[in-house]
Formats: C-alpha cells, sequence, structure tokens
C-alpha cells in the first residue's frame, strides 16, 4: 500500500505539473513550459489515490458503469480537493492553491474544471489495474547449478520441486 501511495503521489505531481506548465504556456504566453506544484501535494495525491481505489470496487462490485463510476471519481476528486484545502486552511492559515479565478468555491476547488477531472477519473482506472500489482510479491527466478546437483534434490530447486522430485 506504501508503493501505491508514493506511487498515486507522484503521478499526481507529473499531472500537476504538466497542466500547469502548459496551461501558463496558453494563458500566459509563457513557452519556457514552466510547470508547478506544491510539496503537501505528494500526501494529498497519495491519500487521494488510495480513497479512489476504494470507491473503484464498491462501484464496480455493483456493475455501475465506467461513465458513472467516472462521475464519483470525479466528485471523489472535488471532496478530497476541498477537504484538504480546508485542513490545510486550519493548520498553515492559508491554502497554497487559492483560486482567484473561474468559477471557484471559497477559492478551494474550481468548478469549471470538472471535464478535466472527469478525464482523470477515467484514466483512473486503467492507471489503478496497473499500480495495484505493486503489491504483488516479486517473482523468484531460480537456475539449476547444476544438473547433478538439481537431481539429487540440492538447493537449486525451489522447495515445491523439491518435494516433486523425492517422490517414488
Amino acid at each position: 500500500m506504501v508503493r501505491r501511495f508514493l506511487a498515486y503521489g507522484l503521478l499526481g505531481w507529473a499531472l500537476e505539473v504538466g497542466f500547469t506548465g502548459l496551461t501558463d504556456s496558453f494563458w500566459l504566453r509563457d513557452r519556457r513550459l514552466r510547470g508547478h506544484s506544491y510539496l503537501w501535494m505528494l500526501p494529498i495525491y497519495g491519500a487521494g489515490g488510495l480513497l479512489l481505489e476504494r470507491l473503484h470496487d464498491r462501484l464496480a462490485a455493483r456493475d455501475v458503469p465506467r461513465w458513472a463510476r467516472s462521475l464519483a471519481y470525479m466528485a471523489g476528486i472535488y471532496g478530497a480537493e476541498f477537504g484538504s484545502a480546508s485542513l490545510l486552511n486550519r493548520v498553515i492559515g492559508d491554502v497554497p492553491w487559492r483560486y482567484r479565478k473561474g468559477i471557484n468555491v471559497r477559492g478551494y476547488v474550481r468548478l469549471d474544471y470538472a471535464p478535466f477531472w472527469y478525464g482523470c477519473g477515467w484514466l483512473f482506472e486503467t492507471l489503478e489495474c496497473e499500480l495495484r500489482k505493486l503489491d504483488r510479491p516479486a517473482r523468484r527466478s531460480w537456475r539449476p547449478a547444476s544438473n547433478a546437483r538439481a537431481a539429487d534434490g540440492g538447493e537449486a530447486l525451489p522447495p515445491a520441486a523439491r518435494r516433486a522430485a523425492a517422490l517414488p
């Protein structure tokens, strides 16, 4: 779970830096593609990804179609953004990403980002399927050191193969 937490956090950071770089280049005509984020975002994106995983499990178990699940993810993203902004405002006295433009709620979330968040929710399922693989145990590869050693049940064989070789 820690690996997935970090993976969601790092991927969220990368997505945000790319998004801010592209939007600034478009709206501000800044060709440097200089993106930015905040250190606070790593735990926010990490926890948000794990929360969306739980939401996915519940919705998929009820056979909710993907378009509706994506709407639920969008609402979950807005909830996580609003909740983390409220918490940061209480803890540090400010919200690093306070929105001043667009249709916003208390400067914490921008409602006009809904199509972008819906798209992120749609892509989340593909990403989530891959990131869940991070919790799988590592595969063990083995090779017999020599045929003679493997034939007499030496340590080159894994335990299951040694038991099978010992059977008459």
